[in-house]
Parts: structure tokens; sequence; C-alpha cells
């Protein structure tokens, strides 16, 4: 089974109803919302494989963590009608792909090892749209193991600036240069 060609298929023809519902944003913010609980609830996919689970208690455990739009849950009753549920996760994310391409939707992760009061919020998200002329959509993370500073991911780009970073490109060059000289 190729599961990129079905969850894209799946994922399409989901854009494709939801915008003829006007409801392609209310998705978006629902599979946003279901592949965060999917990674920060790692028990939740095995739940879902219950074989004690009734098809109707399935569309309702997954419609709970979701944003319960007529929309949404027609396409969670086909996906567990259809025996797809193992592949929801893949799904979300040709959707939230396939959403943002078309919506021109620049999505950032903005790392820093603390929390950015809203002035640097704003000031990030300024000199973003400055740089892309798009629309952006920031998602800030807190990971203290950086030290300092920060790193941003978009697509394909990563930039680190932070202080772990610059004392790993520190690290690497010492070894470098002491392999030259043994």
């Amino acid at each position: 089974m190729n599961t990129g060609i079905i969850s894209a298929r799946y994922a399409r023809a989901l854009l494709a109803y939801a915008m003829e519902q006007g409801a392609e944003d209310a998705v978006y913010d629902s599979m946003k919302s279901l592949v965060r609980t999917l990674h920060e609830v790692k028990e939740f996919p095995v739940i879902l494989r219950n074989p004690g689970l009734r098809p109707s208690e399935r569309v309702d455990l997954i419609c709970s963590v979701m944003e319960p739009s007529p929309v949404i849950r027609r396409f969670v009753r086909l996906v567990v009608k259809m025996e797809r549920v193992d592949m929801l996760i893949f799904i979300a994310y040709e959707y939230i792909s396939l959403y943002r391409e078309r919506k021109g939707v620049y999505a950032v992760r903005f790392i820093t090892a603390s929390p950015l009061d809203d002035n640097a919020r704003s000031a990030v998200e300024r000199l973003l749209e400055r740089k892309e002329a798009k629309r952006i959509e920031v998602e800030y993370v807190v990971d203290e193991s950086i030290i300092g500073g920060f790193r941003m991911e978009a697509s394909s780009r990563r930039v680190d600036a932070s202080v772990e970073g610059q004392l790993r490109r520190i690290r690497k060059e010492i070894l470098k240069t002491n392999r030259k000289l043994v």
C-alpha cells in the first residue's frame, strides 16, 4: 500500500470539498489540532486501533480533538468507514501542505531558549513578512538546550544562530584542526 498516494488523494478531496463548503480555513485549523494531538498524546493512535471501538465511537473520539464542523465529521466518517484511520496523520500533513501552498502561507518554526515577549514576537513577524512577502504563520517553541539565541526553520531553510550551534561549530573546527596536527 502506498501511503503517500492514498493520503494525497484523501487530502486533495478534502480540500476540494472544504473549498466548496467555504470551510477550508476551519478544516486547516482542525488538521493542525489533530497533528498536534497525535504528537502529544502517544497513546491516541493505539486507542484508535482498539478493535472494541464501534465506528461511531471512533468518529467521536477523532472529532473530539478537532473542531467538529460538519465537513470534518463527514470526512472522519468516510476515513473510518474506509478503514484509513492509520493514515489520518499523513492525510492531515498533506492537507496542511496543500492548504499552505494554495493560500500562500509561509510556515516558520522559531525556536528560542526562553519565551519571547509580545514585542519580540511582533518584531520577528514583521521581519519575516517583509522578507517573504507572504502570509506568515509562526510557531514559537521553547527549547532550553539551545542555551541562547535562536533557530529558525522554514520549509527547506534552516538558520541556526543559537549558542548551542556556535559551540558545535567551534568543536567541529577544533577537531578538524587537531586531526591535521596528528
